[in-house]
């Protein structure tokens, strides 16, 4: 039995199909305002076809259940792309210029083999980019289906390069705090200092 949410996150993309066309991407981001780690963009391309069942804002969903609904995206929608920007480039072009080239990024590689460009973007809030047609609202991950997707897609990838991270530098406990501040992550950049992957233009949000 479908959950009255996910009726609802469905529904609009469908409504937005009878005014725009078949098909949806949605695009969204993960880590743009931590200190560790990239911040990471997923564009979803999503059909009518696609009902994808249990997918939410990814906020809302547990890890495993993150993993799971993963899994099934990758082999159910009509396509899909994510972007890294690592920490380097975040400090050399500015967290607003990373935002726009991840999100620009991961459009590209999700339409790059499609028949047709998709009939309309969905974003999260974000940068003014050059997408269209486009309809840029605010908590997009919990009003459309294709930014729901989206957001588990990069939430999930995110986190995957923060815990190869942790394994290589555990004193930072990146596997719980997942690049973001937290009193345990700052006692470790007091006592062993950034590393490649902090983000050296944040280092201000550690006074």
């Amino acid at each position: 039995m479908k959950s009255q949410a996910h009726i609802e996150l469905k529904n609009f993309d469908d409504e937005l199909r009878l005014k725009y066309g078949r098909y949806i991407a949605g695009i969204d981001e993960c880590g743009r305002g931590s200190l560790a780690g990239p911040l990471v963009a997923a564009c979803v391309v999503l059909d009518n076809r696609q009902v994808l069942e249990g997918v939410n804002d990814s906020k809302k969903l547990t890890q495993k259940k993150r993993e799971e609904l993963y899994e099934r995206i990758i082999t159910s929608c009509i396509s899909y792309g994510v972007t890294e920007i690592s920490a380097e480039d975040i400090d050399k072009f500015g967290i607003q210029e990373a935002n726009l080239n991840a999100m620009i990024s991961s459009a590209s590689k999700a339409t790059k083999y499609l028949d047709e460009l998709p009939h309309l973007y969905v974003i999260d809030q974000g940068p003014k980019n050059s997408l269209n047609p486009q309809l840029m609202i605010p908590k997009a991950d919990s009003t459309s289906l294709a930014v729901a997707a989206a957001s588990i897609i990069a939430k999930v990838h995110h986190d995957r390069v923060l815990e190869k991270l942790h394994n290589e530098y555990p004193e930072y406990d990146l596997i719980s705090n997942k690049g973001y501040i937290t009193a345990k992550h700052k006692e470790a950049v007091v006592k062993y200092g950034l590393q490649h992957f902090h983000r050296k233009s944040y280092t201000l949000k550690l006074d």
